[in-house]
């Protein structure tokens, strides 16, 4: 799994250079098998473990960080009072899927990303596809949270059916 240094220092204060945290993470118990540049960043390639699925992300890391190191690592608080409407998710095999939620966001241009963001995606590998895709390919590697998007006008009936595959079905992806 790639990990961005920079990306980890907007979680938490790092105060030592790549090399000496990637050896701290490996001494941890989080094997870091190597360092490799990317344009002004480090970027660490850890072999995780079955067990630690809590570090899938840079949050993740930044708490193991935070734990070697006794550095404060400050939580957000996010207000998810209004969850939005039940009628957008249907769930018709709960044995798979308990909980699926959904937000409608209106008014969204797709458009180009931003550099930082086509940068900070670039250094984990992953190729920048849109405004839209790549904001929540963000939210993953930042939080550990995968996400996807939708267009709502292209959705049968407005709305998202969580279901297992029909025989012969096909998708079309982005790329």
């Amino acid at each position: 799994m790639n990990i961005s240094y920079n990306w980890l220092k907007e979680f938490v204060e790092i105060d030592l250079p790549p090399r000496e945290l990637a050896q701290k993470l490996t001494d941890a118990g989080l094997a870091v098998e190597g360092i490799h540049e990317f344009e002004d960043d480090f970027v660490f390639d850890i072999d995780l473990t079955s067990n630690r699925p809590d570090c899938l992300s840079h949050l993740g890391v930044a708490r193991e960080i935070s734990a070697i190191t006794n550095k404060t690592l400050p939580v957000p608080h996010y207000d998810n009072a209004n969850s939005g409407p039940q009628e957008l998710v249907a769930i018709e095999d709960a044995d798979l899927c308990h909980r699926f939620t959904a937000r409608i966001i209106r008014n969204v241009k797709i458009a180009e990303s931003p550099d930082w963001l086509k940068k900070r995606l670039e250094a984990v590998g992953e190729r920048a596809i849109n405004n839209v895709a790549d904001i929540t390919n963000y939210a993953m590697h930042a939080f550990g949270q995968p996400m996807h998007s939708f267009d709502l006008n292209k959705l049968a009936g407005n709305r998202i059916i969580v279901r297992r595959a029909r025989a012969g079905e096909t998708i079309k992806t982005c790329d």
